[in-house]
């Protein structure tokens, strides 16, 4: 009886450790945004144009939590705020696509002809070639994320 148990508990820790892929995270998928539902956690308006809607995704108290932002001054307004948050990842919209971005691998077009909700005048892009068209189409600057943290402004 007691081998029984014994091989019984170390299939089970040995399936558990295959199951969670031997401790390796991954990221979290990108939020659901419900157009004309979900609110912006910063402040507070309902996100209404997809193509700005952007997301953090913390550690919670019970897993990872995503953080939903109507632009991109909200999302960094936010940050800025709670220096603590752990952050697993951060979504963004492509602004042509529609697609979620990681954040990190997407390029900005920085243009004060692109109106968005809160005034961050950023747009996201998969590519770095369609950031730099639109770029050159709407006298912008293309950037990374870590660069727009710095050149737009965190209040709306």
């Amino acid at each position: 009886m007691q081998r029984s148990a014994f091989l019984t508990m170390t299939a089970f820790s040995f399936l558990s450790l295959i199951q969670t892929g031997c401790g390796e995270s991954r990221q979290p998928a990108p939020p659901n945004i419900r157009l004309g539902e979900t609110a912006c956690i910063e402040c507070g308006m309902i996100v209404s144009d997809n193509r700005f809607g952007t997301a953090t995704v913390i550690e919670g108290d019970r897993g990872s939590d995503a953080m939903i932002f109507d632009d991109f001054n909200c999302q960094l307004a936010f940050e800025a705020k709670h220096p603590d948050l752990q952050i697993i990842a951060r979504w963004s919209r492509d602004y042509e696509t529609l697609e979620w971005l990681d954040t990190s691998e997407a390029w900005f077009v920085n243009s004060s002809k692109i109106f968005t909700p809160m005034a961050s005048h950023l747009a996201a892009f998969k590519d770095r070639a369609d950031a730099e068209m639109v770029a050159d189409d709407l006298d912008g600057v293309v950037q990374d994320f870590n660069a727009c943290g710095t050149s737009i402004s965190r209040e709306p």
